[in-house]
C-alpha cells in the first residue's frame, strides 16, 4: 500500500500513481509516533529548524525565527490522510519581506497549486512557461511482495563466445599481413611479435573493465558509469563507427577476394554481392544469439583448422627447401633498410599497420551479458592466445617460403600465394574458400557486437527507444539489426563500393576504441575503485598500453594523412546524431524561444503546443536514485547528475530499510528542501521495507515503471554481497 506522507497538490505528467498492495497499519502508526516525537514544536531549536525544512523552506534560517511554540501541529487520524506538519497556525517573527515570502511558499502548497514556480523572469515573455515547472514532490511508504520474473539466461560458453569475436580477430591476418610486409619488409615478423607483446596487457585491462561492470556496451558502458553521458557518447560513436567499418570492410574484402580468384557472373557485380553478404548475415543475426553463435563457432573451427594446415604445410616445405629463401629475403636490401634507424622506422611502421591484425579483440565485451558467469576472462585469454599463435608465426613462415619480391606484389592475397608455394593449387583454393567464409563471419561479429551496444544506448535514452522492441518469434532486437544493416548499406553505397576511405576509418576507429578501454580502466580505478572485479592491473600497466596504442594511432595518421580526414568526416556525422539525441530537449526549448520571439508565428498556436507536447513527452520518464543516507550533499549531487545527463522531469529517491528505526532522521526534511530548490524537477521520496538486492530492484523497477538503466546508485563497496551486473543495468553515478 502506498502511504503519502505529503499530499501532493496535484502534479503534472511527471507524477506517477504508485501501485497499491496490502495495508501497512503497523508501519503507518510507527511512522506517526516517530513523526510526532521528531517534529514536535515543543522540542529544541534544532527540532524547530527541522520543522522549517520539512515544510519546504529552502533558505537557511536561524532557530529564533520560529518563536511561537504554543501552537500544536495537526496530524491526520486516517492513514490515507497522512500529511506533513501543518504550520498554518505557526507565527513567524521576522522582517516583513522574509515572512511574506515564506508564507507565500507555504500557502501555494496548501492552496491546491499544482505546479512549482519561480519568480525569476521567464525567457519566454510572450508565451506561457508553465510547462517548464514540475509538480510538488511527495513522500510514500510502500510495501512490496516477492514475485518471479523471467530473465534471459546467458547461453554462451567460452568457445562460442570466443568464436564470435575470434572470427574477426583471426580473419584480420588476411588483410593485415600483406600491408605489414609492404611497410616492414623482412622485419614484418618482428613488428607483429611486438604487437603481440603490446596487446598482452589489454587482455587484463579489458577483463578488469568487463568484470567490474559486466554489462553490454563496452567502452560506452564504462564511460557512462565513470564519467558523464557526453564522454560515453564519444565512446559510443567510436564503437559504432568501428562496427560499421568492420561489417562493410569485411563484406567488401570477402567479395573482392573471391572476385580476384574466380570469374563472377556478369549479372552479379562485386558491389551487389557485398550488399547480399551483409543482408545474409543480418538475417542470421535475426535468428538469435544462440543460432548465430553456432554458425560462428563452425566458421571459427574451420578457419583455425585451415590455418593450422597452412602452417604445417609451410613448415614441411621450409624443411624441404631449407632456409635459402629466408636468408635471401633477410639479406636482400631492395625492400628493407640497412641502417639501425631506418630499420627501427620500418619496424615501427609495420607495428602500426600490424595493430589492425587484432581487430575484434575488443568485441567480446559488447555481448558480455550473453556469456555465462566466469566466461569473459577465459574469452580474453583465448583471444590473446590466438594472436600469439597465428599472427607473427604466419608472417615468419611467409618470409621463409615465398621470395620477398613475390610478397611485395601479392600483398592483397599473401596467404593464398603462400599456400600455393607450400602445398600447391589445392591448398590455395582451400585458403581462398576459407578466406571468403571467415571474412563474411566478420560481418556477423559486427552485427552481434553492435546489437549489445545499441541496446544499452537505447535503454539509456541516447537512441530512440523503439529500437528495444523484440521480434515476437526470435526475441531479437529486430529494429537494431535492420537499422544497422541500412546504415552499412547506405555507407557502402555512398562511397560507391570503394572501401579505401573506410579501411582507414576502420584502423583509426578500432585503435581509438582500444585506447578508450585503457582510459576507461584508469577512470574506473579513480572513480569506482571499490567495485569488485576478478582482475586488477596497475595504473602503470594501463598507461603503458594506452601510450603504445596512441603511438600506433598517430603512426597510422603519419603513414597515410588522408586517414585523418576520412575518419573525422565519418566520426562527425555519427557524433552529430549523438549530440542531437543527447540535447534534444535543449534544442526544442531553443526553437520554442525563437518561436516566442517572432510575433507573427503566434498565429499558429498549434506549433507552440507541439513543442510543449514533445518536451513533456521527452521529460515524462522519471529516474530512480537509491539512497541509504540522508546527507543532503549526496542527494543534491544525484539531482545535479540527473540535470546534467538526463532529460527526466522527475526523480524518485528510494530508501530501502529493514526496520523503521533505521530510516535516517533528516532524509524527509532534506528531500523537501531539494524539492523546493529545483522547481523544474519533481522529486519524490519513497520508503520501502526490504533488503537491497537484485530481486527487490526488479520489483521496484516494474512497480514504478522505471527501467533499470534509469536507476542509479552510489558505488557499492568491496563487501557488497552482489555483483553490479546482477542488477540488470543500474548505473553507478558517484563514489
Amino acid at each position: 500500500m502506498v502511504l503519502p506522507s505529503q499530499t501532493s497538490s496535484g502534479s503534472n505528467d511527471q507524477n506517477h500513481q504508485l501501485p497499491v498492495t496490502r495495508p501497512v497499519n503497523t508501519i503507518a502508526s510507527t511512522y506517526l509516533q516517530q513523526h510526532e516525537q521528531r517534529y514536535s514544536p515543543h522540542g529544541s531549536s534544532s527540532e524547530a529548524a527541522a520543522l522549517t525544512a520539512i515544510t519546504g523552506t529552502a533558505e537557511k534560517r536561524r532557530s529564533e525565527d520560529i518563536v511561537d511554540h504554543n501552537a500544536e501541529p495537526k496530524f491526520a487520524e486516517s492513514i490515507a490522510e497522512i500529511h506533513t506538519v501543518d504550520i498554518t497556525d505557526y507565527k513567524v517573527k521576522s522582517n516583513p519581506s522574509t515572512t511574506t515570502h515564506h508564507r507565500s511558499r507555504v500557502q501555494r502548497r496548501q492552496a491546491g497549486v499544482t505546479l512549482k514556480y519561480s519568480s525569476s523572469p521567464s525567457r519566454y515573455p510572450n508565451l506561457s512557461n508553465a510547462w517548464e515547472f514540475a509538480g510538488w514532490g511527495s513522500t510514500y511508504y510502500m510495501e512490496i511482495s516477492p514475485s518471479a520474473e523471467a530473465h534471459d539466461v546467458p547461453q554462451l560458453d567460452q568457445f562460442r563466445a570466443t568464436a564470435i569475436a575470434g572470427n574477426d580477430l583471426i580473419a584480420s591476418v588476411l588483410y593485415t599481413l600483406g600491408g605489414t610486409i609492404v611497410l616492414a619488409g623482412k622485419y614484418a615478423p618482428i613488428s607483429l611479435f611486438i604487437v603481440t607483446i603490446v596487446i598482452y596487457p589489454f587482455k587484463d585491462i579489458i577483463t578488469e573493465v568487463g568484470t567490474a561492470l559486466p554489462l553490454n556496451g563496452g567502452t560506452y558502458n564504462c564511460m557512462l558509469n565513470t564519467t558523464s553521458k557526453l564522454f560515453a557518447a564519444v565512446a559510443a560513436a567510436l564503437s559504432i563507427l568501428s562496427y560499421v567499418a568492420t561489417a562493410v570492410v569485411s563484406a567488401a574484402t570477402a567479395t573482392a577476394y573471391l572476385a580476384g580468384e574466380v570469374t563472377l557472373p556478369t549479372h552479379l557485380s562485386v558491389f551487389w554481392l557485398t550488399i547480399l553478404v551483409m543482408v545474409l548475415f543480418a538475417s542470421v543475426t535475426l535468428l538469435g544469439i544462440k543460432e548465430s553463435s553456432n554458425l560462428a563457432f563452425g566458421i571459427f573451427t574451420l578457419h583455425c583448422c585451415v590455418l593450422l594446415v597452412l602452417m604445417i604445410m609451410s613448415v614441411i616445405h621450409w624443411r624441404t627447401i631449407g632456409s635459402a629463401i629466408l636468408a635471401a629475403n633477410w639479406y636482400d636490401t631492395t625492400y628493407s633498410a640497412t641502417s639501425p634507424s631506418a630499420a627501427a622506422l620500418q619496424i615501427f611502421n609495420g607495428f602500426c599497420i600490424g595493430l589492425l591484425g587484432i581487430t575484434g579483440f575488443e568485441s567480446a565485451e559488447n555481448y558480455i551479458e550473453d556469456q555465462k558467469p566466469g566466461v569473459f576472462p577465459k574469452v580474453m585469454r583465448n583471444m590473446w592466445g590466438l594472436v600469439f599463435f597465428f599472427n607473427a608465426p604466419i608472417a615468419l613462415l611467409a618470409t621463409a617460403v615465398v621470395p620477398m619480391s613475390v610478397l611485395m606484389v601479392s600483398s592483397a592475397n599473401v596467404l593464398s600465394v603462400m599456400a600455393e608455394y607450400a602445398g600447391g593449387k589445392w591448398l590455395r583454393w582451400l585458403i581462398v574458400a576459407d578466406a571468403v567464409i571467415v571474412l563474411c563471419a566478420g560481418v556477423l561479429t559486427g552485427f552481434i557486437g553492435v546489437g549489445g551496444l545499441i541496446e544499452k544506448m537505447a535503454s539509456d535514452q541516447l537512441l530512440p527507444t523503439f529500437l528495444l522492441h523484440r521480434n515476437r518469434w526470435t526475441g531479437t532486437h529486430q529494429y537494431i539489426i535492420l537499422s544497422f544493416l541500412v546504415l552499412c548499406v547506405t555507407l557502402y553505397a555512398i562511397v560507391g563500393g570503394d572501401i579505401t576511405s573506410l579501411s582507414g576509418v576502420f584502423a583509426v576507429s578500432f585503435l581509438s576504441v582500444m585506447c578508450m578501454f585503457a582510459i576507461g580502466n584508469l577512470f574506473l580505478k579513480y572513480k569506482r575503485g571499490p567495485l569488485p572485479r576478478t582482475v586488477r592491473v596497475s595504473s602503470v600497466t594501463a598507461i603503458f598500453g594506452l601510450t603504445c596504442l596512441a603511438a600506433g594511432l598517430v603512426g597510422n595518421f603519419v603513414i597515410d594523412p588522408d586517414i585523418a580526414r576520412h575518419f573525422f568526416i565519418y566520426f562527425a556525422v555519427i557524433m552529430t546524431i549523438m549530440m542531437v539525441m543527447l540535447n534534444r530537449v535543449w534544442l526544442l526549448k531553443t526553437l520554442f524561444f525563437y518561436f516566442d520571439q517572432i510575433t507573427v508565428l503566434h498565429r499558429f498556436p498549434v506549433v507552440a503546443d507541439s513543442f510543449i507536447k514533445a518536451i513533456r513527452s521527452l521529460k515524462k520518464q522519471p529516474v530512480v536514485f537509491f539512497t541509504k543516507t540522508d546527507e543532503i550533499y549526496h542527494l543534491n549531487k544525484a539531482v545535479l547528475y540527473v540535470r546534467a545527463n538526463e532529460n527526466a522531469g522527475g526523480i524518485k529517491f528510494v530508501h530501502i530499510y529493514e526496520k523503521i528505526e533505521d530510516i535516517p532522521e533528516r532524509l524527509e526534511a532534506n528531500h523537501r528542501v531539494l524539492d523546493e530548490i529545483y522547481p523544474k524537477i519533481q522529486i519524490d521520496l519513497i520508503f520501502i521495507q526490504g533488503t537491497f538486492n537484485p530481486s527487490t530492484v526488479d520489483i521496484i523497477s516494474r512497480m514504478l515503471s522505471v527501467p533499470k538503466s534509469l536507476m542509479f546508485i552510489c558505488c557499492p563497496g568491496s563487501g557488497f554481497p552482489h555483483g553490479i551486473g546482477e542488477f540488470g543495468g543500474i548505473r553507478t553515478i558517484m563514489l
